[in-house]
């Protein structure tokens, strides 16, 4: 791929992103990420830029270019390089570029904790109440959520078919995920203990169709019914109400605590 051909790629690219089901407004914004990365780069080199010609100490230049110099934002930064990483590796599959440059970049680690998310101390507190206080299903229930991170839609789709158990891992299929996409996500083991237990009573155990979740009627199927479970345990704890999605960004938060810049690897486990 050349210059003067970028341009025109890159709108492919676009349109191939938007049948797979992507917003306008990702679309627009991925689309000024690659324009931003393309304007330093000319700059930088006072040349046309080459996409075959970038290289990994590019992308990193790139990165504390817009740390150092225009202060950007941590989460715009990491927005971009996903952009970048994108675009790159779909010009791989293409066969228009050999490598991807930007696959050993790391993203910018966010310091602290997003006030969508719950604090380390909140978290203890609502762990606590909830072993303490609640029956088998909310405990696995809250597990779950914190330690996947899954969209409340996707936890109350789960079959019991869909979670894998075994003495030293695990894992739960989402088949249906924003988009329709499928993803399987890791089970650390305070949540495998957890569901093995609550699956261990369950009335349709023996039915690897039957809905994961159970109500005192049936199935658990309304975000409503998870929101009430998670403000009762929140007022045992004696921390502010939350819904489902603050426990979506916990996760986000203590995953990038726990593997700082893997931006990449976050967006796989919750299917971005």
């Amino acid at each position: 791929m050349t210059a003067q051909n970028t341009a025109q790629f890159l709108n492919h690219w676009l349109e191939f992103l938007h049948k797979q089901g992507k917003s306008q407004h990702t679309l627009d914004a991925y689309r000024r990420a690659i324009q931003h990365f393309i304007h330093w780069s000319e700059r930088s080199y006072g040349q046309a830029f080459d996409p075959a010609q970038v290289i990994p100490r590019d992308v990193n230049e790139w990165k504390r270019h817009q740390q150092s110099v225009e202060k950007a934002k941590p989460a715009t930064i990491n927005q971009r390089l996903v952009a970048l990483n994108g675009f790159f590796d779909w010009c791989v599959k293409q066969g228009t570029l050999r490598s991807n440059p930007t696959v050993d970049v790391k993203g910018v680690t966010i310091a602290g904790h997003s006030p969508q998310a719950l604090d380390e101390k909140s978290l203890r507190r609502l762990l606590r109440a909830v072993h303490a206080e609640g029956d088998l299903r909310d405990i696995a229930l809250i597990e779950m959520l914190v330690g996947t991170g899954l969209r409340v839609s996707e936890l109350l789709a789960l079959q019991i078919e869909d979670v894998t158990i075994t003495p030293r891992s695990g894992h739960v299929i989402v088949r249906m995920g924003k988009k329709g996409n499928q993803r399987t996500v890791p089970l650390i083991a305070p949540v495998r203990q957890a569901l093995t237990a609550y699956l261990a009573l369950h009335p349709q155990r023996d039915d690897p169709k039957a809905k994961l979740w159970q109500g005192q009627r049936g199935d658990l199927q309304d975000r409503s019914a998870v929101t009430r479970v998670l403000q009762t345990y929140a007022q045992q704890a004696q921390i502010a109400s939350f819904g489902p999605h603050v426990l979506r960004h916990t996760f986000a938060t203590r995953y990038l605590a726990t593997n700082p810049g893997d931006v990449r690897g976050l967006a796989a486990l919750l299917g971005h």
